[in-house]
């Protein structure tokens, strides 16, 4: 039986022509807010971006009130101000980083009727919210913007560029 679920997960993932498809298992976000089902757990259909976000503000919340922290609050519209910033550099519009940063913080200000302090992490090339999230933790600069004591709000998000890559942009704002 072992043997048998292994050959149909090997058969399941591979192409067409035999090669090991390196996004088996990963969910597609080429589309995102459309239900997708994982084809080797078919009793749970995912949303990936819902799912993501999800997972990826437990990460935050949980390490944020180990530390004595305040959970942050996710606002959907500053998680579409960071959605715009990966689609852009995920299509290669911008270049991977923080150009545009004082607009996006603008923008979130304005969302929230008013805010303090605004800071953002960036990424690029993690393939799930895990490894996002441990590549800033192991970034001095990007954990400081996690673990800040004042900011309150976040927007969360991520694209996928045409070669597969993600892209990942974390908003923070005081209010």
């Amino acid at each position: 039986m072992k043997k048998t679920l292994l050959i149909l997960l090997l058969v399941i993932s591979c192409n067409k022509d035999g090669t090991q498809d390196p996004n088996a298992g990963m969910p597609d976000t080429t589309n995102p807010g459309v239900e997708q089902s994982d084809s080797t757990t078919p009793t749970k259909p995912t949303t990936p971006t819902a799912n993501w976000t999800e997972e990826f503000m437990t990460l935050v919340n949980n390490h944020r009130r180990d530390i004595g922290l305040r959970s942050l609050i996710h606002d959907e519209e500053l998680g579409k101000i960071a959605l715009i910033h990966s689609q852009n550099m995920a299509s290669g519009k911008i270049p991977m980083g923080h150009s545009g940063f004082s607009s996006r913080c603008d923008k979130a200000r304005d969302i929230l009727g008013g805010g303090n302090l605004c800071s953002e992490n960036v990424a690029a090339g993690q393939k799930t919210p895990q490894m996002a999230f441990t590549s800033w933790m192991n970034s001095s600069g990007h954990r400081a913007n996690i673990e800040q004591p004042r900011v309150t709000h976040t927007g969360f998000a991520f694209a996928k560029s045409s070669s597969g890559k993600y892209y990942w942009t974390q908003i923070f704002i005081e209010r």
